[in-house]
């Protein structure tokens, strides 16, 4: 993985990036000149799950390389701040547990699940969705049940295995 910022035109925040040898966007976080912060891993109000939809080219000029750990410190803050909201998700999810939701958005880790709880986000193995699921139905927004196989502590994510799209809308 790479690790890139790129300072905006102004009142547009300073903008840190995760990515791929193919420049695909894993993680993001804007930190806005006001002191807020969006991170990719929680659903945002107005931006809902900001991440780069196109590969970025780490050498165009505006990109400044970071290190790894620069990254990994932000990220780890933002963690901080919403660790309650954490472990209340985990306790409301145990492994085990069969859950119901609907999808969110189709990321490069996988389908984001909202599991319709305030904070709680699923994510499942997008290709093995595709595989049971008519084509018509892989939209956000459409109804999921899966079984919690455990926790993603990077994203604060509920990791979800053998979902389903139950094919009605939410």
């Amino acid at each position: 993985m790479k690790y890139i910022k790129d300072i905006q035109e102004p009142e547009m925040g300073t903008w840190y990036f995760e990515i791929d040898n193919d420049g695909v966007a894993y993680r993001q976080i804007v930190f806005h000149d006001d002191g807020t912060c969006i991170t990719s891993n929680r659903k945002h109000d107005f931006y809902h799950f900001m991440l780069a939809e196109h590969p970025l080219d780490a050498q165009e000029s505006y990109y400044k390389e970071i290190s790894q750990a620069e990254f990994e410190k932000l990220w780890h803050e933002q963690l901080q701040l919403g660790l309650e909201d954490w472990h209340r998700t985990q306790r409301l999810f145990p492994v085990g547990a069969r859950v119901e939701g609907y999808i969110e958005a189709f990321f490069p880790q996988g389908t984001l699940i909202n599991l319709l709880e305030p904070y709680a986000v699923g994510i499942t193995d997008t290709s093995v969705l595709k595989s049971k699921t008519p084509a018509e139905w892989m939209y956000p927004r459409y109804q999921v049940t899966a079984e919690v196989s455990g926790y993603d502590e990077v994203n604060q994510w509920v990791l979800l295995t053998r979902a389903e799209v139950i094919g009605s809308q939410k």
